[in-house]
């Protein structure tokens, strides 16, 4: 089921003049050798479509723009090769839904003693770029912008940043987010206007039937249970106190909640667990499949809240694999966070040095049945915390910290996926300045220091974006 994450696909316009196209044809053309140049350096970060020549008028550009909407871009790849007017390239950009990213590059590294008319003439382009970018930034078109030598790899990365978060930002704007029962009764934090959602941002909720849930419990092929069951046993350190039959259970529920995203071709998925125990015809919680399908890319988050869940997904779209968690215990000693939730935390995260282990699960509310869980903690490393809320007036805003997984092997007596955040601070500090931008109880997480690509991501959806 796992969706594989391809570069992003960009429509790159090189910006030039048709007076210097009339005037100095043979300039022209070197300009053009020099735009392939530019594209051969950005080929490890994005793929590009349609047509690939330099743009001196209004119709090329709204050609190129065309062509771009027609065959999918991510985004609109603007470069002035020299200086270039915003008037001849702004209407058809402005007009697109495209997200719109500015390279502001040259092919000379440094200016020498014997800086020339031809060294002017081959690198004057921060004025073009300039001129583009006060009108985009009068017409309210959201764009991202970065400026280096054409061959530096650290602006190369950055770019690629501002490349992936408007990969992400088309991916919400198609994306699906289940929600299986209601959101938690009174957990105000992650409330959301669905239809805001939808027009100001992209996701649509999918309301999931209970009903076509359990008919496909019982649909489930046997074999198939049996062929899931020995992959298990590969795969996992599974404990010997688990009877085949729960295990069984498990990989049922897990086979019928796939079909059902699978039909309902979502990219995220919420479920409410209250309402899947109130329901009384669903046998256990399906916790091992939401695992798994973590690990294969799905947006998750727990309680209904689908605006993280779908915030994760697109996450995922940015950063390659993200996360859902919580806050729990705190140290105060050691600055430390205890990460967790019931059972959910992706596995494809998981430290690298053991087997992830299976476990027994008896769950709390009576009349559900005992469960297959995982018991793990995470590779350490850098992590940036993730979250995603509204404000007072209902527009979305980010918020993003980045932090430090702790080297450690998992709790021995908790066994549910876990790990534990060392800060950099006082964690008394943290809380209250996460508290103090309202940040919500739920959050996703990508490993890596990612707040930077958060910020892109929000930048080109207008939201506003913190950095703690």
């Amino acid at each position: 089921m796992k969706k594989e994450i391809k570069k992003p696909v960009v429509q790159a316009l090189g910006l030039s003049l048709e007076y210097y196209r009339q005037t100095m044809p043979d300039y022209v053309r070197r300009l053009e050798e020099q735009f392939q140049r530019f594209l051969a350096e950005i080929r490890p970060y994005a793929d590009f479509c349609g047509s690939k020549k330099l743009c001196c008028t209004q119709k090329e550009v709204e050609d190129a723009v065309k062509e771009a909407e027609q065959k999918g871009a991510n985004a609109l790849l603007l470069m002035p090769l020299s200086y270039t007017a915003s008037l001849m390239t702004i209407r058809p950009v402005i007009q697109s839904s495209l997200p719109v990213v500015v390279w502001n590059t040259q092919e000379a590294r440094a200016i020498t003693d014997n800086y020339s008319h031809d060294d002017l003439l081959m690198n004057h382009v921060a004025q073009g770029a300039q001129d583009l970018t006060n009108v985009l930034m009068r017409s309210e078109k959201p764009f991202g912008m970065e400026s280096g030598h054409y061959r530096d790899r650290a602006a190369l990365s950055k770019l690629a940043e501002w490349l992936n978060a408007a990969r992400a930002v088309q991916f919400a704007r198609q994306m699906r987010v289940g929600l299986l029962g209601n959101p938690f009764q009174d957990m105000g934090d992650f409330g959301v206007d669905e239809t805001a959602m939808l027009c100001r941002w992209g996701p649509a909720v999918v309301r999931l039937s209970m009903s076509r849930l359990i008919q496909l419990i019982g649909k489930v092929d046997e074999n198939l249970l049996e062929q899931k069951l020995d992959e298990d046993l590969k795969t996992f350190d599974v404990a010997s106190d688990i009877p085949e039959d729960i295990h069984l259970l498990s990989l049922r529920l897990e086979e019928a909640l796939r079909t059902l995203i699978r039909e309902e071709n979502l990219d995220a998925f919420s479920m409410n667990f209250r309402d899947l125990i109130a329901d009384g015809r669903i046998p256990a919680i399906p916790f091992l499949g939401i695992n798994k399908l973590l690990a294969e890319g799905l947006g998750y988050a727990g309680e209904g809240n689908v605006t993280i869940a779908a915030f994760m997904a697109q996450l995922r779209q940015l950063c390659g694999i993200a996360n859902f968690t919580e806050i729990y215990t705190v140290d105060y000693e050691r600055n430390l966070m205890v990460m967790t939730h019931m059972q959910e935390c992706n596995p494809a995260l998981a430290r690298k040095d053991r087997k992830i282990r299976l476990v027994r699960k008896d769950f709390w509310a009576p009349g559900v049945k005992p469960y297959v869980g995982m018991h793990f903690t995470l590779e350490p490393g850098p992590v940036t915390l993730c979250n995603l809320t509204t404000d007072r007036r209902g527009d979305f805003y980010a918020i993003a910290a980045e932090t430090e997984i702790m080297d450690m092997p998992p709790f021995k007596n908790f066994d549910i996926p876990h790990w534990v955040v060392k800060l950099r601070e006082p964690v008394g500090d943290f809380l209250t300045k996460y508290g103090l931008a309202g940040g919500t109880h739920h959050l996703a997480a990508v490993p890596g220091k990612c707040a930077s690509a958060v910020g892109k991501m929000a930048s080109l959806q207008q939201w506003k974006h913190v950095v703690l």
